[in-house]
């Protein structure tokens, strides 16, 4: 019985932000990720397992915000806010090949901040943007994570 008010208050918790996740979403870790969406920035991206809810956000000093999602195509797409009235941006997709959510490892109070996830090649990789909204390459540095299951 504690499982099922459990698995209900989970369920009201991601209706609440507006995700909604294929029931398998928690069951993944170590297999086929599941698909999830926001109506709120619309899309679909991958979630459940080593992606987690899917959605990483990061919110600027003027009241707009920009969110970070591995799409189905496993590159990093991100969308912003164009005001702080919420008017969205476009997705564009910033590349790559990732298998876990995408984090901000690093931020300044001038809005410069970098985002990581590890990618395909079991390597950690990171992109940096700038305070004029400039993003740099993806980079990364040190030997594959050992540990994981991937090779």
């Amino acid at each position: 019985m504690n499982k099922i008010k459990a698995a209900v208050a989970a369920a009201g918790v991601l209706a609440g932000i507006g995700l909604s996740a294929a029931p398998a979403s928690a069951g993944d870790i170590g297999g086929t990720p599941a698909h999830c969406s926001s109506k709120q920035f619309g899309g679909t991206f991958l979630c459940g397992g080593e992606y987690d809810g899917g959605v990483t956000s990061f919110a600027f000093r003027d009241g707009t915000s920009e969110i970070f999602v591995i799409g189905t195509d496993h590159a990093v797409w991100t969308r912003w806010t164009t005001n702080s009235s919420g008017k969205l941006s476009a997705w564009t997709s910033m590349g790559g090949s990732f298998t876990t959510k995408v984090d901000i490892t690093r931020q300044t109070l001038g809005g410069a901040f970098t985002i990581t996830s590890r990618g395909s090649d079991n390597r950690m990789w990171s992109r940096d943007r700038a305070q004029n909204g400039n993003w740099n390459s993806w980079y990364t540095y040190g030997p594959p994570i050992a540990g994981t299951g991937r090779s």
